[in-house]
């Protein structure tokens, strides 16, 4: 008998690794061209659904913080409405959904939620797709343990930046430590795309991935038992004691060389705590919205986007750092342009 559920692809990796890229790469494939996207953002204010090149009324962002508390009620509630808006004709048509968590997200109260009732009599879990920064994977692993979930529950391993760092060796050894069963692919960090090969799995099974998978899920189940019923609140902007997420927003156009100061100081001499920035900014002179990356030490270049999203031009950048203030970071960019005034 034909499974006519819906297909979902659960794509995941910790922060920086390349998630929205990859996704941008998929979208483009004629394959794609029917999907639903849900983004889920950390933190006050998300762009990523902004730096989606085929954003349409087909992709919906999550803005309570991340996928693991919060997901049972938030995502399900989102599926949940995307089946009664394609049957009202409210969205475009879809036959497969695509998920895109935070890189904080813990993945586990995600495929729990995604393999059991209500949301599996319409939905099918069909994959988890995890990215992994091939530059500070190593030490991401070592420190996050969301990292290491991350990792754990994934089908397929797409390794990004192999160019950049000197080798892949010890990245390597510690992902098949953790999991030996997922399949490798290796990306460049400028040219990100999807293997062609990828798509060889028609439903997630946990019982090929290791026991702590199988742990990690059944205690999930029973957090949703004992959750149901009671609400639970989830400040978006905090992940842990030493985590938090912020961000800038200039009504103003900004000097380009004030920018390029403020992230180069903050990655020189901040750079191991400096978890994510990602940001779209207006710079004077340019017509276009110029996107502004960086990952811990690794600071990416810029990038013009075709156009303006919606609304108006403000500059936002998000932070989501690690024992740094907001404080710190916003008297590092006042000291550039004090000390360094555009002409």
């Amino acid at each position: 008998m034909a499974d006519d559920r819906i297909p979902v692809t659960l794509l995941t990796g910790f922060l920086g690794s390349g998630k929205t890229t990859l996704l941008n790469a998929w979208l483009r494939t004629p394959d794609l061209a029917d999907a639903a996207v849900i983004v889920n953002e950390f933190g006050e204010v998300g762009i990523d659904h902004a730096l989606i090149a085929s954003s349409n009324d087909n992709t919906i962002e999550l803005s309570t913080g991340c996928l693991c508390c919060t997901v049972r009620g938030d995502l399900v509630n989102t599926l949940r409405e995307l089946i009664v808006r394609r049957e009202k004709g409210e969205v475009r048509a879809f036959s497969r959904v695509l998920i895109e968590t935070t890189g904080l997200a813990d993945p586990a109260p995600v495929i729990q939620a995604l393999m059991t009732f209500p949301v599996a009599r319409r939905f099918r879990l069909r994959q988890v797709v995890t990215t992994v920064d091939a530059v500070n994977g190593v030490a991401t692993l070592a420190n996050h343990q969301e990292s290491v979930k991350q990792v754990a529950v994934a089908d397929e391993l797409i390794l990004t930046k192999v160019d950049v760092g000197a080798t892949d060796e010890g990245i390597v050894a510690s992902l098949r430590q953790i999991n030996r069963g997922a399949r490798f692919h290796r990306s460049a960090l400028d040219n990100i795309t999807m293997p062609d090969d990828l798509e060889t799995i028609d439903i997630y099974d946990p019982a090929t991935k290791s026991e702590d998978v199988t742990r990690w899920l059944n205690a999930e189940a029973h957090a949703a038992h004992h959750d149901h019923g009671h609400d639970h609140h989830h400040d978006v902007t905090r992940h842990g004691a030493d985590i938090s997420s912020f961000v800038f927003e200039f009504k103003s156009p900004l000097h380009w060389e004030h920018v390029a100061n403020w992230l180069d100081a903050l990655v020189m001499g901040n750079g191991q705590d400096l978890l994510r920035v990602k940001g779209i900014v207006d710079i004077i002179g340019r017509p276009r919205p110029i996107v502004i990356q960086a990952v811990q030490s690794l600071l990416h270049p810029p990038f013009e986007l075709p156009a303006w999203p919606e609304g108006p031009r403000t500059s936002r950048i998000v932070f989501i750092t690690r024992r740094l203030s907001r404080a710190y970071v916003e008297e590092v960019f006042d000291t550039i342009r004090q000390r360094a005034p555009a002409a």
